[in-house]
Formats: structure tokens, sequence, C-alpha cells
């Protein structure tokens, strides 16, 4: 396990790369993406976002370019091997979140604009200046929303004050779900890499349902962080859940009875930001102390 203090101040998000080597993090308002290798905690370089804060990234998945999502409503992408920006994307409307989303084939990225989405078909295509949206999708968006795509691309999700699916090409609407548990906002979600679990957090609680279920089955239900849930992600398998809380800690579940199977508290403060690699074999999490935490799953 490895626990080092990266940031001064809050971390904002987590992202592996696709083969699991690098961590990339964002925190408080710095204008910078930071990579680090995630087996010894090295820093490996910044990435400079020059025109606002990154409030978040994402890899794609060739693993040599990562996104950020500026604070003043554009994106920009870096060659991660160089630390160039290669593509600069605009037109969002500013926001102090992390609506950021990359598909399974890098063929697209999403962002929220305004009251919906936006998307860029072919991302890291070089063009002069800011790129504007090759699309805008009417999908409600409100609040503290986070975006994204299912591992096979298959849906398109919001999670928001309902936790809403859409198909992942079309971006039509197929379907709500709504906290099993009093009136809880959805805060965060993850699939199984074949998509065959949904895990959703709904205020102090995660929910887990069977994908190829009706959507209005009864989902299985964790127990209570006593405080917001900010991240959620499965281990290799699907059955076990890590959930991460503004309670300071990160606990597993058995994904099938909701049942506790461990829980950690590093005293890092609230966690902010958590991750599972593709591969399975790394978590972290970033708290509002700065500091990274990351550990084998099978310790």
């Amino acid at each position: 396990m490895l626990i080092w203090r990266g940031h001064r101040a809050k971390v904002r998000s987590l992202a592996f790369s696709p083969d699991g080597r690098w961590l990339a993090s964002t925190a408080g308002t710095s204008f910078f993406a930071w990579l680090w290798e995630a087996s010894t905690g090295k820093r490996v370089c910044k990435l400079d976002g020059a025109y606002g804060p990154v409030r978040a990234a994402a890899f794609f998945p060739d693993g040599k370019h990562l996104a950020g999502v500026r604070s003043n409503g554009t994106v920009c992408i870096w060659d991660t091997a160089t630390g160039k920006r290669v593509a600069e994307l605009g037109d969002l409307t500013p926001l102090d979140r992390d609506p950021l989303a990359v598909s399974p084939d890098g063929a697209r990225l999403a962002a929220v604009g305004g009251p919906g989405v936006v998307m860029w078909d072919d991302p890291l295509r070089p063009v002069k200046g800011e790129r504007e949206p090759d699309g805008f999708y009417t999908v409600d968006v409100r609040g503290d929303a986070r975006i994204g795509f299912s591992p096979k691309g298959t849906y398109f999700c919001v999670a928001e004050w309902g936790f809403q699916l859409s198909d992942g090409a079309t971006l039509a609407r197929q379907g709500v779900l709504r906290a099993p548990h009093g009136d809880a906002s959805a805060s965060c979600f993850a699939f199984t890499p074949d998509e065959d679990r949904l895990a959703v957090g709904f205020g102090h609680r995660a929910a887990v349902w069977r994908v190829p279920d009706k959507w209005d089955a009864k989902p299985v239900l964790c127990g209570s962080h006593g405080a917001l849930v900010r991240a959620v992600g499965f281990l290799p398998g699907g059955g076990t859940l890590l959930s991460a809380a503004m309670d300071g800690t990160v606990r597993l579940w058995d994904s099938g009875t909701g049942a506790e199977v461990r829980a950690f508290d590093w005293g890092i403060g609230k966690v902010q930001a958590a991750a599972v690699s593709p591969d399975g074999a790394l978590c972290a999490a970033g708290g509002d102390s700065g500091h990274l935490v990351v550990w084998d799953v099978d310790v």
C-alpha cells in the first residue's frame, strides 16, 4: 500500500491508464493534471491546463492521451508522452464540477454544455484554435452531475437527481433509476467490464442491479457510509463492490448480498475520488487532505 501527499488541496478526480501503469489526478484549483506511476507513487509529469483549473481527467483507450475539463468551459487533450496539448475543445458552460467522458473506442468525447450534453466526434483530430462540438443532446443534466459510457458503449449514463440510462450511440433515453431508499440523488456509478452489473451511489449508500434484469427490479442495497458516496467500482469478477465516501472511508461490499466485507480509513479526510484499475489489480483513493492512496486488491 502506498500513501503520499500529492496535492495541497482536495483531490477532485482519479483515473487509471488502460494498462494500469499510470494514475492521473486533479485537485483543488490547480491548472494541472498530474500523472503518477501507480506502483511507486513517483510523479511522472504535470500536464499544464494553461487557461483554467482542471476539474477532471479521463484517459483515452490508447493510453497515450488524456483529456481534462477546465473550469472556464473548455476541454484540453494532452499527449502523455510529451506533455503537449494536442487538441482544444470549447463552447461549454463554465461549471464547478467534473462532467467528462471518453467513449470506450475513443471515437467520441462528451461533456456537459448548458442544460444538456455536447459531443465531439474524433476528438483527437488536430484543428487550429478551439473546436466546437459536433452534436448537442437534450439529456436532462442538473446539479453535481456525473456522466459516462458503459464499458462496451451500450449505455450513456447521467448520475444526478435520478440515474439516467440512454442509448450509447443515440443518447435516446431508455430508463431512469431512483434511489431504493428515500429521496437520495445519484452521485456516481460503475459497471462491471462485461456490463453484467451496475452500481449506483445514492446518498450514503450504493445499490447494485443486474443489468439483464428489468430496470424496475429490486436492487441489492449495500450498507450505509453515513455520508455521501462519491465513487464506486467493481473489483475483478464483480462479486465485490468498492465505495468511497465523505465520511473518510473506503468500504468493500459483497455485491450479491450488500454485506460489508472490509473498511479502510487512512485519515486523509473526506474521500472525494476513487478508482479501480482496468485490470482490477489496483485501487486508488484521494482525500480532502490532498493525499493519494494506492493499494493491491489482493491485500
